[in-house]
């Protein structure tokens, strides 16, 4: 017996007789606590997200799907089944192998000491993170069951061993079985007519990576199954406004074009590779989003608190018009194309409404000498060169991809959004912790999530595929209908109202002007 990284108990048995009879080889086995069913649960969601199993795989798409029960049969064949997924404007091919090879396989188990029956049969096509490097497949994915044992069992439509993709194991099937509260892997050799290539399986080292990946498929296949015995629900749903598809195939697309060189030539100090993949991917669902809602693509975009520049450089090499604002220059902007330095401003952003009262005066103790104050007036502040204010074309879009103090800003400023809360601040620009929720960031999602309501924005929300665990976007993008007639005078009364509620907001002025004078934050 072995204990596994994950702690599982994985026993090698190899060199055993299958149950499932001649030509599988057993791999490993292990004893396990949950049901049929749990196990049969778990295994339909994995056999439809595949890139459970493995970091290489972005996802299946479902190309047939049949399934059998009591209550009738079901069908199902995509209208894409002959057809490779699009990634938008790639100009090198995908690696693929027999796209158009759909055939369910049959499933070699006249040997079985069981009898099975099918209960679910999937052709699935395998889209991998990088399908200009691994090669896109089709692969049979079916659901047996014999009794209260069940088989899922996976075999890709290639031909040779040599045409297996990097991240499958070197065989023509995969067998993972329930039977009498014990999970049990198994292999299918290619060519398996010929004995030669069984004894070739059943000699493995126990470090071969056949082996390995064996192993971390059952002890997947026992954590989901596990899992779902235990209750676990899913608390997060993606892809509820762009469809995953589109979305991971631009990103794809988006990666290929300029991951590497951002890579390569990173000047800040933080993590080149986090702060690349996220952009790229913050940049996909926005192309998709805007795709949808501006079809004409006419609008601007303003990336408010935009740090390091990425975000704006990825959109205007896609096509897309905007500027980005922040309150320091960062290392970056200087080796942008001139089209994105030209529209990266190294300012402060002053909501409007605090400086309409052109007769207001904000202080800050002076830069020189902390013991004075220096005084700024509302109508100065309006029109210095380092003050960004939001009066903006009525064609604008707002992102805030962690725009820290912002945050709670976005939503009343008046115009269409997407925002990504990071650090939770107040209207006032000062480090708060709303109420609302368990952790910090589920409160300041909230938090936003109600100033947009508050705003009469329709809420749409998307927990984004990226490589952060602060990864949920609030959209503002339609007005509920009693809002869409507001004059100018009821708009500036609700964001009024609302920061008289949350404490006022003159103390965001001075907040902002003290920006300038400390070193950016390193996200």
């Amino acid at each position: 017996m072995k204990k596994s990284k994950n702690q599982f108990n994985t026993n090698l048995i190899i060199k055993e007789d299958s149950i499932l009879g001649s030509p599988w080889v057993p791999i490993f086995e292990n004893e396990v606590e949950f049901e049929k069913h749990h196990y049969e649960s778990a295994m339909s969601n994995i056999i439809k997200e595949p890139n459970i199993n493995s970091t290489v795989i972005m996802r299946a798409d479902i190309l047939i799907e049949n399934s059998y029960g009591p209550q009738g049969d079901r069908k199902f064949t995509s209208k894409h089944i002959d057809t490779l997924p699009e990634f938008p404007e790639s100009e090198e091919p995908v690696l693929c192998r027999y796209h158009q090879d759909a055939k369910l396989r049959d499933i070699p188990l006249d040997n079985s000491k069981l009898s099975f029956k099918p209960k679910c049969e999937i052709v699935r096509r395998i889209i991998p993170r990088n399908p200009f490097k691994d090669y896109i497949i089709n692969q049979t994915s079916v659901i047996l069951t014999s009794g209260e044992s069940i088989l899922v069992v996976y075999i890709p439509h290639i031909k040779t061993e040599d045409e297996i993709p990097f991240y499958l194991p070197s065989v023509l099937g995969i067998g993972i079985l329930y039977h009498e509260k014990k999970l049990s892997i198994h292999y299918l050799p290619f060519n398996y007519e010929n004995n030669q290539s069984i004894l070739n399986l059943k000699s493995m080292d126990p470090n071969d990576r056949d082996i390995r990946i064996a192993q971390r498929l059952i002890q997947t296949s026992t954590k989901h199954s596990q899992g779902t015995k235990d209750g676990y629900e899913k608390r997060v749903y993606h892809d509820l406004i762009i469809s995953k598809e589109s979305f991971q195939n631009r990103y794809i697309s988006l990666k290929k074009k300029y991951s590497s060189n951002l890579v390569n030539e990173w000047k800040e100090k933080t993590d080149p590779k986090k702060h690349v993949f996220e952009d790229l991917a913050i940049a996909a669902f926005l192309i998709e989003f805007w795709h949808s809602r501006y079809p004409k693509k006419d609008f601007e975009f303003l990336d408010v608190g935009c740090g390091n520049g990425l975000l704006v450089y990825i959109l205007h090499m896609e096509g897309f018009t905007g500027k980005g604002i922040d309150a320091r220059k960062r290392k970056s902007w200087d080796q942008y194309p001139q089209q994105t330095k030209d529209n990266l401003f190294e300012k402060i952003i002053i909501p409007s409404i605090l400086l309409q009262d052109k007769d207001k005066y904000f202080q800050i103790p002076d830069a020189n000498d902390k013991n004075l104050m220096t005084f700024h007036s509302s109508e100065k502040l309006s029109t210095a060169d380092h003050v960004f204010t939001t009066d903006l074309p009525s064609n604008t879009f707002i992102i805030g991809n962690h725009s820290d103090e912002l945050t709670c800003w976005i939503p009343l400023l008046g115009f269409p959004f997407m925002v990504i809360p990071c650090c939770s601040h107040a209207l006032s620009g000062i480090k708060k912790r709303y109420s609302h929720s368990t952790s910090t960031y589920a409160a300041l999602v909230d938090h936003v999530e109600e100033l947009t309501k508050s705003m009469g924005w329709i809420v749409e929300k998307e927990y984004l595929r990226i490589p952060s665990t602060r990864n949920v976007a609030i959209i503002g993008f339609n007005k509920h209908s009693k809002f869409k007639d507001d004059t100018p005078e009821q708009f500036n009364n609700k964001v009024k109202d609302i920061l008289q509620r949350e404490g006022g907001g003159d103390a965001w002025v001075e907040n902002s002007l003290n920006l300038m004078k400390s070193s950016p934050r390193d996200h």
